[in-house]
């Protein structure tokens, strides 16, 4: 009897020898760490202030992370057409000025990014300059531009924009030069003559520089400070012009000041906007 206690007594303290390392060794689970691998929603109980929420909801990690704007365009191709009104040499005729071009413009908004645009105007002067003898009358001529503007705010609301812009400009116009008058201090004698019908065309271009502002709806207020430039221009048959009407004058400084009416073409949310609102509805707000 007493041999039987001491064989299991040996054999007790051999198998507790045996699993006791075992069994006390801790179990590891392994970290999946595939970059492949779509992340998995998780539960939330709270909304991003802390308050506790009707209903948990489930939410994707990235939803929640702040992601860099890239260069791309955030809005539709074909994003608004504006037609406006440019009338800064009409409030200059009022401070005195003798000549003026008014014109009217179309502007197609491609992502709210590039904007080619297209002017048409009449341009006229009558004027008898300070440092001339005579009196310039150019008739009413029409003129036409063809350009494009840069938009830099292109990523944000279209009702405001900063942009620069190029044109090319060319205008086919008359003009009279009438009461030229010529003095012969020999003779004590004035002499006067006209030189009437003249022709001439020229071609030019401008740099600018602008904003746009909404007011009221799709009503908007432009400005533009312009740079010109002559590529070509002919004279008169006995004449040099003094007024390109769309150009002006001497002067390479203008400026324009417009009404501007603005047609959306999509009713689409920008990128940005979508993902937000997504981000909103997945957070219960």
């Amino acid at each position: 009897m007493k041999k039987i206690a001491r064989i299991l007594t040996f054999l007790a303290v051999a198998v507790s020898t045996v699993c006791f390392p075992v069994c006390a060794q801790k179990k590891i689970t392994p970290v999946d760490d595939d970059p492949t691998k779509p992340r998995q929603p998780v539960l939330h109980y709270y909304d991003k202030h802390g308050n506790p929420l009707d209903e948990p909801v489930l939410f994707l990690a990235d939803l929640d992370t702040v992601k860099k704007a890239g260069p791309k365009p955030v809005y539709p191709l074909l994003q608004s057409v504006s037609v406006g009104v440019n009338f800064f040499d009409g409030v200059m005729l009022l401070a005195g000025q003798k000549h003026a071009s008014f014109d009217v413009w179309a502007e197609l908004s491609l992502h709210n990014w590039f904007q080619p645009v297209v002017e048409f105007g009449v341009g006229f002067a009558d004027n008898r300059p300070e440092e001339g003898n005579f009196r310039y009358k150019g008739k009413p001529s029409f003129y036409g531009k063809l350009g494009i503007n840069y938009n830099f705010l292109y990523k944000s609301n279209p009702d405001y924009q900063v942009h620069i812009g190029l044109r090319g400009g060319y205008s086919s116009f008359r003009y009279d030069i009438t009461d030229i008058t010529i003095n012969s201090p020999y003779w004590d004698q004035s002499n006067r003559f006209s030189i009437l019908d003249q022709k001439a065309h020229a071609l030019y271009g401008e740099v600018l520089g602008g904003i746009k502002v909404k007011i009221w709806k799709g009503i908007s207020m432009g400005w533009d400070f312009r740079y010109k430039f002559k590529f070509s221009n002919s004279k008169g048959s006995n004449s040099d012009p003094w007024f390109i009407p769309g150009y002006g004058t001497k002067s390479p400084i203008s400026a324009s000041f417009s009404l501007i009416y603005t047609i959306p073409l999509s009713k689409k949310k920008p990128e940005a906007a979508e993902g937000e609102d997504a981000s909103l509805k997945e957070n219960g707000e």
